[in-house]
């Protein structure tokens, strides 16, 4: 698990999105870990789940993904810093 400022979580992101194979995902949780942003890679594309403020799921595919992930942090981590964030299993 990763600690990163949010400013730098969608270069973080663009740069990992590429490695994930089916099946992997990535969390991004606030400081006290009570929302989560987690994209899950799919056969078509991306599933982004949204936990916290608004509880949603995307379907998306690559070209859409970075657009959807920064109107998301704007809307779930509005006053963090910093946010945690790790490579997983889904």
């Amino acid at each position: 698990m990763a600690r990163i400022r949010k400013e730098e979580a969608l270069r973080w992101l663009s740069e990992r999105i590429s490695g994930l194979n089916e099946g992997e995902c990535l969390d991004f949780l606030c400081k006290k870990r009570n929302r989560l942003v987690r994209i899950i890679k799919n056969k078509k594309g991306f599933l982004v789940e949204e936990r916290g403020f608004f509880k949603e799921n995307f379907e998306v595919n690559e070209k859409e993904l970075l657009k959807l992930v920064e109107r998301l942090f704007a809307r779930e981590f509005p006053r963090s810093f910093m946010l945690w964030a790790h490579k997983r299993k889904a």
